[in-house]
């Protein structure tokens, strides 16, 4: 099968129709239509029913969408196969780091630094390891004390620190 698109079809299932129908109709078609069960079954072994969308990827991997019901949900299928959702990014280098804070927030904390050991101890570890891992215990002990002691003034702002929002 040529990198692409192919409708695994039946016309006997009623969503097949309904799906051949719209593929058919787009312009360009999305690729091939297999209406033989023996030729489906050769290029799909493992496929569950009609209508069946394969895509086979660019590394040569096939794919299988079982029961589309629109070409739109097909497009979208593809996209994700094709470009695959990074991962949030949880290791952030000091400056990046530094950035999650409002400026407010920021200049709390280095003031801090001088008189709250929670605050130095923090700041010593990330300035020693060269980075802040949000999935590190320390860091994210770290951060529940700030916002215990209000460096961090709410949940919310707690939330988006760990999950990567910039701020400055």
């Amino acid at each position: 099968m040529a990198q692409g698109l192919t409708l695994l079809h039946s016309d006997l299932i009623a969503p097949s129709r309904d799906l051949l129908a719209l593929w058919q109709a787009a312009d360009p078609a999305p690729g091939e239509v297999v209406t033989d069960h023996a030729t489906a079954v050769a290029l799909m072994p493992a496929f569950s029913g009609y209508p069946a969308v394969v895509y086979e990827d660019a590394s040569g991997i096939r794919h299988v969408f079982p029961n589309p019901s629109t070409l739109e949900a097909v497009t979208a299928w593809r996209e994700e196969i094709d470009n695959p959702a990074q991962p949030p990014q949880t290791r952030f280098s000091q400056a990046e780091f530094m950035r999650l804070f409002t400026q407010e927030e920021f200049d709390a904390l280095l003031a801090a630094e001088a008189t709250d050991a929670d605050v130095k101890r923090m700041w010593a570890f990330i300035r020693a390891v060269g980075y802040a891992d949000m999935q590190d215990s320390l860091t994210v002990n770290s951060l529940a004390i700030l916002r215990a002691k209000n460096y961090i003034p709410t949940d919310e702002r707690l939330q988006e620190i760990e999950a990567g929002v910039a701020k400055m």
